[in-house]
């Protein structure tokens, strides 16, 4: 005699991937851009050590893996300088003030 049973299928453990609802890669990611302009401005000093506790800017380097390197062999620290000036826009008709980077001049 046989006996029918109604259980349901087990299911696998091993299941497909499962997609998420929203768009795939497109999730709100900022821009570099922005902040490539920043750091194009941007000025590395070597840290010179002042008893007063002062900090004094030393030797200016030309980057930020430069002067992280030549910190390290010096043990000591170094400074990352940026210069900016407030501009005003008045395009909406509402003053609006800005920051605009300064380029230095090598």
């Amino acid at each position: 005699m046989a006996i029918a049973t109604t259980e349901a299928p087990a299911t696998s453990s091993i299941a497909e991937p499962k997609t998420s609802g929203g768009k795939k890669g497109q999730g709100s990611r900022r821009r570099r851009g922005a902040r490539v302009a920043e750091l194009s401005a941007a000025r590395f000093f070597l840290i010179k050590t002042a008893g007063s506790g002062a900090v004094e800017l030393g030797q200016e380097i030309a980057s930020e893996n430069e002067a992280m390197v030549e910190s390290f062999r010096a043990g000591g620290s170094y400074a990352v300088i940026t210069e900016w000036k407030a501009a005003v826009d008045l395009s909406t008709g509402a003053p609006i003030i800005k920051k605009e980077a300064v380029k230095s001049e090598k």
